[in-house]
């Protein structure tokens, strides 16, 4: 930094102060704040209850990490009405059971929800930030729209300036917290969004990793892709630039939902709570396990019975439909949407990403495009990158249903080869990535960090066991029979693909999920 202001003082000045502006001026309001922490008590709460439901216990007590931590948040909450009733709901909170606790957070959650809705959604900069809404007056020099930094270009002689900021803010209601929208307008006339995200995870620094990982091995095999393969299964990853520790801009589209929305959508036409199918398997599962021989087989008629009364498999294809112009746009947004799951099918498996929520599922309205948040590897144990999970990547039955059976069998297990091909075909390439990656990953985990300082040659082989793992998962989903097993056994060629797939798509499997991951979904 010092460097650059010697180099460039005015740019510099200019960039501290646009900075500065929207560290400071667009912060979430105090409901806004306590919606996200109720939230993320809310996720605790039903991953507890879906741990006690899963083990057969009768005991549903709260354990000591969700006491502690609700009584944080209460002691962080602001002086006020809003303090005085959490209190009266929470102050008791060892005494509740698990049901009790997660439906009094959802009842916060929905009048938290019902406030923020009632405010304007959009909503005047210069209320703000009047700086930013001057800017093109204000600035001492040309400063780029953030994020182009990011590309593997040689030059940025033909990147783009930012010309002025829209003068209006979007306020965009999600079902984790609430988000400030900016629009920036740029010298070749296009805007991009960017949502200001304050107070984010711990995984940031990974996400934005493993990110640009792909993002180099992207376009490390483009010279060889044809222009059909760049349309269709093109990699759309998110745009993210660090502002500060806990705050950062990702560049997204307006117009964009998850599955995550359509449920909440289908909910509030039905009149039914969101939490409802996790309450029903929580009140059915004891009946059921003394019916049946084992604790997997009442998850699986729970899952079953859920998934045909309570959530149907048609309302990601209902809600696209509702929105479709013309029978062909319906046809071609449900073709591409296809070649986008296949894509994030291929890059979640291969790193082993799991905890694929249907909120970590961005959806373009326009196009179909799939953006992929939290793409991060799991560590099933310190030091080994891998799944837990019973099924290898999320295709639940909405996603099924909309692409239908014929989407299942030709299109997905095809893109899902093609998007593995490119990494793997040219040699060396994955692996050259995957040592620098791999190590920057293991490196931060503190078990990890305490065995490198004593033994470097430890986490060289731990390492190279990682990424011998990683593209033993890459080569699963490009691996095809011999010809004369094919012929004899009458099997697909890719047979080891849909292994995986029929692993995926197994209710035995999408039972054990747990409530957040929403299988039924």
């Amino acid at each position: 930094m010092p460097k650059l202001k010697t180099a460039h003082p005015l740019l510099t000045l200019s960039m501290e102060a646009m900075i500065d502006q929207i560290v400071h001026r667009l912060k979430p309001c105090p409901e806004e704040d306590i919606y996200r922490l109720v939230h993320a008590l809310l996720s605790d709460g039903l991953q507890q209850l879906h741990q006690h439901v899963s083990q057969g216990k009768t005991d549903l007590g709260i354990i000591d990490a969700i006491v502690s931590n609700t009584c944080r948040v209460g002691l962080s909450l602001p002086s006020g009405a809003i303090k005085t009733r959490f209190e009266a709901d929470f102050g008791s909170v060892r005494n509740m059971d698990l049901c009790e606790y997660v439906t009094k957070l959802y009842q916060w959650q929905q009048m938290l929800r019902q406030a923020i809705k009632q405010r304007p959604r959009k909503l005047m900069l210069s209320l703000f930030s009047p700086f930013l809404v001057e800017f093109e007056q204000q600035k001492f020099e040309d400063v780029e729209v953030p994020g182009q930094y990011l590309r593997l270009t040689d030059s940025s002689d033909d990147f783009v300036r930012i010309e002025r900021f829209i003068p209006e803010l979007r306020v965009v209601l999600r079902s984790n917290g609430v988000l400030r929208m900016l629009a920036i307008r740029g010298t070749d006339g296009s805007i991009v969004h960017f949502s200001v995200q304050h107070f984010t995870s711990r995984y940031n620094h990974q996400e934005e990793r493993w990110v640009q990982f792909f993002r180099n091995l992207d376009a490390a095999g483009e010279h060889d892709r044809n222009t059909w393969e760049q349309r269709r299964i093109a990699l759309h990853l998110p745009t993210i630039v660090s502002l500060a520790p806990h705050i950062r801009l990702v560049q997204e589209q307006p117009e964009s939902f998850s599955l995550q929305d359509v449920y909440d959508k289908a909910c509030l036409r039905n009149g039914t709570p969101e939490i409802a199918p996790a309450l029903y398997a929580v009140g059915k599962m004891n009946e059921l396990i003394s019916q049946l021989p084992s604790i997997d087989a009442a998850s699986e008629v729970l899952f079953e019975h859920i998934c045909q009364t309570m959530v149907p498999a048609s309302l990601l294809q209902d809600d696209v439909r509702m929105h479709a112009v013309s029978p062909m746009e319906y046809w071609l947004y449900r073709e591409n949407f296809t070649y986008q799951v296949s894509a994030s099918i291929a890059l979640t498996y291969m790193i082993a990403c799991t905890q694929r929520a249907p909120a970590k599922l961005s959806i373009s309205r326009a196009t179909g495009n799939i953006c992929l948040h939290d793409l991060v590897p799991t560590q099933a144990t310190p030091g080994l990158i891998h799944s837990k999970e019973a099924v290898p990547f999320r295709l639940t039955p909405n996603i099924q249903t909309f692409v239908t059976e014929l989407g299942l069998e030709g299109i997905v297990p095809f893109a899902i080869y093609k998007v593995i091909q490119r990494f793997t075909d040219v040699e060396h390439l994955l692996r050259d990535f995957l040592d620098l990656y791999v190590r920057d990953e293991l490196i931060h985990v503190p078990a990890v960090k305490s065995l490198a300082a004593a033994n470097p040659q430890a986490l060289a082989e731990m390492c190279e066991r990682n990424v011998k793992l990683i593209e033993a998962r890459a080569n699963q989903m490009v691996e095809t029979l011999p010809p004369k097993e094919v012929q004899d056994k009458e099997l697909s060629p890719m047979q080891p693909l849909f292994r995986l797939m029929t692993q995926a798509v197994a209710p035995s499997n999408l039972a054990k999920m747990d409530f957040i991951w929403a299988p039924w979904l």
